[in-house]
């Protein structure tokens, strides 16, 4: 992805106003909908400071997606997790992890994303490279940690990865996606990544020696 304004502008300064706007009209009304003239007016800015500072809607929404995904609790555990054991940093990963794509700011913009995907699929990327991927390749790194470490015997990490954020996701996610279930509460959820830990670390649990 490119970067194209800093991803945490300083907070009170004309990028933070027109990107908080920007956020909230498009998870209120979706991309499609909102138009530059919208978003200046409800940042309370004229339209060539808005320009001034973001070229077009899509450079605005890479540049609030970009803000949104570095700011996220995702950000920080990364090192904390690196230094436990491996199955007391796949908990942190994994409670941190569900938390955040249970959190109604992030299924708004999972939403918003989907219904744009096939108008707007340079959008779909966008988000993904600002936030899944990276998500993705951080774990990865820790899984190939733990290998290195002797805590997890697997052979391919890649995979591993993705089969633990499928089992951290589950029906879980789609389901909330879809506004059929609440979202659960937190002894709910940490009940739920407890077992998918617990089942992912038996599955790759190095030999007895």
């Amino acid at each position: 992805m490119t970067t194209l304004v800093a991803p945490t502008p300083e907070a009170g300064s004309k990028p933070a106003q027109i990107m908080d706007a920007a956020g909230t009209l498009f998870l209120e009304h979706g991309y499609s909908a909102v138009s530059m003239d919208a978003v200046a007016k409800k940042a309370n800015v004229s339209k060539a400071t808005l320009y001034a500072h973001f070229g077009s809607k899509e450079e605005l929404f890479r540049a609030m997606v970009a803000c949104e995904c570095a700011n996220s609790v995702m950000a920080g555990i990364w090192d904390d997790a690196m230094r436990l054991p491996a199955a007391d940093g796949l908990r942190l990963i994994g409670k941190t992890f569900v938390r955040f794509i249970a959190s109604p700011k992030a299924l708004g913009l999972y939403r918003m994303v989907l219904g744009e995907v096939l108008r707007q699929p340079q959008l779909a990327q966008a988000f993904y490279d600002s936030g899944p991927a990276e998500t993705f390749q951080r774990a990865h790194q820790f899984m190939t940690h733990m290998v290195e470490r002797g805590e997890l015997a697997i052979a391919d990490c890649d995979l591993a990865t993705h089969q633990f954020f499928g089992l951290l996701k589950a029906n879980m996610h789609m389901k909330l996606l879809l506004c059929l279930s609440e979202r659960p509460g937190d002894a709910d959820l940490e009940r739920f990544v407890d077992a998918a830990v617990d089942l992912f670390v038996k599955g790759y649990a190095p030999e007895a020696r």
